[in-house]
């Protein structure tokens, strides 16, 4: 069985260098520097996309969009047409289910299989084998991708049919996008009101309104002014976009994730969208006239 990874960007490239521990990958991307840091790891490098569709049975693909991986497979790359029958794709991007099961339908006229695997946990799971795969598919190709997913983390989750995987994903990030904005609002709140964040971010640490992201980014990132994660404002976006319109698609009343997409799309017109996503904190502070993270990061 040859592996094929696709796209090593933030996420990508730790998911495949944790797949490489085990399996002797092929990868591509179109960036020279991901691809020169897997080869200096002992990994083969396919020149093109196209060839590493012709020589792998499993391709995994960690791409920024579904459109990308659209323009992928049926695009000028065209990659779907190099694929042999039998071949099993794994799609790894944060994707569109309404997009992503058109593209699994014109995969299979081919012969070709498609489950999704997007996963939870950010790059900091990825290269520490903890983060979550969300797999849809049938049992049988669940059985079928198990062994490789959990050769990158032992959580590999079963989420049901075809493109189940990318609606768990969607509505975690909704959820994570979330607490992000309203615990920055609450920490500008407590510290305009006397109470300093480092001692806010403890307090609720500790009590009923704890979560993923107060717990694990606000005190080493945030209050340090590290904002750096990795993920891009244009991509929490995106994730969001999605997701209510998922809820528009399935008549599901959105109305908070309605107003985190509209503060990000807000932010993304001051910002741009290439900025990091904790960005979002800087601007909770000037709305609110309070300093939560301080101007000079943190050595």
């Amino acid at each position: 069985m040859r592996i094929g990874y696709i796209g090593l960007g933030n996420m990508g490239g730790p998911l495949a260098r944790r797949l490489s521990l085990k399996y002797p990958l092929l990868v591509h991307d179109r960036s020279p520097a991901a691809c020169a840091e897997m080869a200096e790891r002992g990994t083969e490098i396919a020149p093109d996309a196209a060839t590493l569709a012709r020589e792998c049975d499993v391709i995994l693909l960690c791409l920024p969009t579904s459109q990308h991986v659209e323009a992928l497979l049926f695009g000028e790359e065209g990659i779907a047409a190099e694929m042999r029958a039998g071949t099993l794709v794994i799609d790894q991007t944060s994707g569109d289910p309404v997009l992503s099961r058109s593209l699994a339908g014109r995969l299979s006229q081919g012969g070709v299989e498609m489950v999704d695997a997007p996963v939870s946990g950010g790059p900091e799971g990825a290269n520490a084998g903890t983060i979550a795969m969300l797999v849809g598919g049938t049992a049988a190709q669940f059985d079928r991708v198990e062994p490789i997913l959990s050769t990158i983390s032992p959580n590999v989750i079963h989420a049901g049919a075809f493109g189940t995987g990318y609606v768990a994903k969607l509505a975690n990030n909704l959820l994570f996008s979330a607490q992000r904005l309203m615990t920055f609002e609450v920490v500008a709140l407590a510290a305009k009101n006397g109470l300093a964040p480092e001692k806010a971010v403890e307090i609720l640490s500790k009590g009923s309104a704890r979560n993923f992201f107060l717990e694990h980014t606000m005190a080493p990132r945030v209050l340090t002014g590290n904002l750096a994660s990795g993920f891009t404002l244009g991509l929490a976006h995106k994730d969001v976009k999605l997701a209510t319109e998922l809820g528009i698609a399935s008549d599901v009343t959105m109305i908070f994730g309605n107003l985190v997409r509209e503060f990000y799309t807000m932010c993304i017109n001051e910002i741009g969208r290439d900025a990091q996503v904790n960005e979002v904190a800087r601007i909770v502070d000037r709305m609110s006239g309070t300093q939560v993270v301080p101007q000079t990061p943190a050595e």
